[in-house]
């Protein structure tokens, strides 16, 4: 606890009659007061150098939190997001080529699935002609041994033929409830992806970024300028405070020279060592030193009261600074569920990861759902390699049976009918055949372009997105902790500092007393002046006496008021300069 130095009496009565030859008495109480007001002054020096400092914290602070802006991981992270928009991009248009190629893969397998239904027709006519076949051979009483093998094998590569019709048919409608599930999905996907509006949102998201740092650095670059200003004006109010101690300096050069007037009242001596001046000059000289000295206290209380009323001024207004500054930092400081601030960026980021994440499941169930497609479509190209053997021995067939019918009597007319059926119905077969074949060939290519392309890319720019966004909004969660940290840590530190600016302030009035002591003290010389004959000294004694009063002043306006109180400054002698060489005179005999 600061003691503060007890109110002095400021009331000097003129010195009475034979106490004048013991001005220092005089100064007792001025000087008890300076000793006194130095701890308070000290202590005054060091509460604004911890407001300084803490001023110093805050600036950090600030500083701290605008950098973290523009931080290498924030460049990083932006170019990370621009990146992003190409990759969704691109996802954008990988999904049109999706959706292309599944409209091409169910075109061709709806093409396909035709002409395997067409094949079931022709192996049942086939089947039919089979069984009227062997029906006709088994009623001739010639050539049986001939035809019944061959009305054996129509009616297995009959029975093969349904077989692998059946087989196409049901992996032709497996194949289809495939699609139908991925066109489905596929559909709900881009529904959503269009809900989630990547490529709008991480424009929005980049665009905020930069509006953000525009803006903090604008706010923050105010605090900052704010308390830079109130941090130089209390460095200068400290440095001020030397005029407290400059006070104390002159106020002992009044007291030296005081000292002198009792010495030349008392033995006529300027100087502990010297010649004495003459009794009847020493009034004279008695005098001056109190003219001097009271212009000297009346100039020093002038000067000190308007230096420390103006820092008690000063020292007002940075107090109110102080708190302007605080709620501007106060300000800075971002708000749960405010519309700016960083927090507003790491929720936007949020919000997209959330809603690209919520269409993972879909693109999950799309990626199996095509996958399940591609397996099923692989596995019909080796049924249509059978149906293509199959049309080629029913061909072989047709043509075997003309020729039987030809040679065996009796067997044209049935047997070639019967061959003809058979050769129709095999080129028939052919047809559709090559319909199944061209629709599975397409149907292969479209699911191989999905699997080794279009979905391979798809899932690599999705997790580029994901990671994306995933570390965006983990940075700006991260930058928003530490800025919030920094902007705390300058709250902190900005805390009461106006309040302990102003109790300083209170502290400063100490200063009027000793402005008052120095006011009395003057008055009480210049009563002690009037005690003395308004006489000249002559100008050498004046020249002596000047030249030791000057000697102790150190500053330029004690210098001017000396010039002001007694007409000018003296001179110093300057000695003759030393003799050449070869002069015979004697040094010592020249200077002295």
């Amino acid at each position: 606890m600061t003691v503060m130095p007890k109110r002095l009496s400021t009331a000097f009565a003129p010195p009475p009659r034979g106490a004048v030859d013991r001005p220092v008495a005089l100064t007792a109480p001025l000087t008890a007061w300076i000793g006194a007001s130095e701890t308070v002054f000290l202590e005054i020096g060091e509460r604004l150098r911890d407001v300084h400092a803490s001023i110093s914290r805050v600036r950090d602070g600030i500083t701290r939190s605008t950098e973290l802006l523009a931080d290498p991981e924030m460049v990083e992270m932006r170019r990370r997001l621009e990146a992003a928009i190409g990759d969704s991009q691109g996802v954008e248009e990988l999904t049109v080529e999706r959706t292309k190629a599944l409209d091409i893969l169910c075109h061709a397998i709806d093409g396909a699935a035709s002409g395997s239904t067409a094949l079931r027709t022709v192996f049942r006519t086939l089947d039919y002609v089979s069984l009227i076949a062997r029906t006709q051979v088994e009623g001739m009483k010639f050539g049986q041994e001939e035809l019944v093998p061959f009305a054996l094998h129509v009616a297995e590569l009959v029975t093969d033929g349904e077989k692998v019709s059946r087989y196409i048919d049901q992996r032709m409608n497996r194949l289809r409830d495939h699609l139908e599930a991925s066109r489905a999905i596929e559909s709900e996907a881009r529904s959503a992806s269009a809900d989630a509006r990547l490529v709008a949102g991480f424009l929005q998201l980049i665009e905020l970024i930069e509006r953000q740092q525009t803006s903090a650095a604008e706010r923050r670059a105010e605090a900052h300028q704010a308390f830079t200003a109130v941090w130089k004006a209390i460095a200068g109010v400290v440095a001020g405070l030397q005029a407290h101690d400059m006070a104390r300096q002159r106020f002992e050069h009044t007291v030296r020279n005081l000292t002198i007037f009792e010495r030349i009242a008392a033995e006529g001596r300027f100087e502990d060592e010297g010649e004495a001046l003459d009794p009847a000059l020493r009034p004279a000289a008695l005098r001056r030193i109190a003219v001097l000295e009271t212009a000297q206290l009346a100039d020093l209380a002038d000067r000190y009261a308007e230096k420390m009323t103006a820092i008690r001024g000063d020292l007002g207004v940075i107090a109110g600074e102080l708190d302007a500054c605080g709620a501007i930092l106060d300000r800075l400081r971002p708000r749960r569920g405010g519309s700016d601030g960083l927090a507003t960026l790491e929720a936007e980021a949020a919000r997209l990861s959330t809603g690209f994440r919520a269409g993972e499941t879909l693109r999950q169930k799309l990626g199996d759902s095509l996958s399940l497609s591609v397996e099923a479509t692989s596995s019909l190209i080796e049924m249509t390699e059978k149906l293509t053997d199959l049309e080629h021995e029913l061909r072989i067939a047709g043509f075997n049976a003309a020729v039987r019918a030809a040679h065996i009597d009796g067997g044209d007319e049935t047997v070639g009918y019967i061959a003809r059926v058979i050769r129709e119905q095999a080129s028939l077969a052919r047809q559709e055949a090559d319909k199944v074949r061209g629709g599975v060939e397409i149907a292969i290519a479209s699911t191989g372009s999905l699997s080794r392309e279009v979905l391979p890319a798809i899932v690599s720019a999705e997790r580029a997105i994901e990671t994306t966004l995933t570390t965006a909004a983990t940075l700006l969660s991260k930058t928003e902790a530490e800025g919030a940290a920094a902007l705390d840590s300058s709250l902190g530190a900005a805390r009461g500092l106006g309040g302990e600016v102003t109790g300083v302030q209170r502290m400063m009035e100490t200063h009027e007393e000793g402005c008052e002591m120095m006011r009395a003290l003057a008055a009480a010389l210049t009563a002690l002046a009037a005690e003395y004959p308004e006489a000249a000294l002559p100008a050498p004694e004046a020249g002596r006496l000047d030249l030791v009063l000057f000697s102790a002043y150190t500053m330029e306006e004690e210098r001017s008021v000396f010039a002001a109180a007694l007409g000018s400054t003296p001179r110093p002698a300057v000695a003759e300069s030393a003799p050449t060489a070869g002069n015979g005179d004697d040094l010592d005999d020249i200077l002295f």
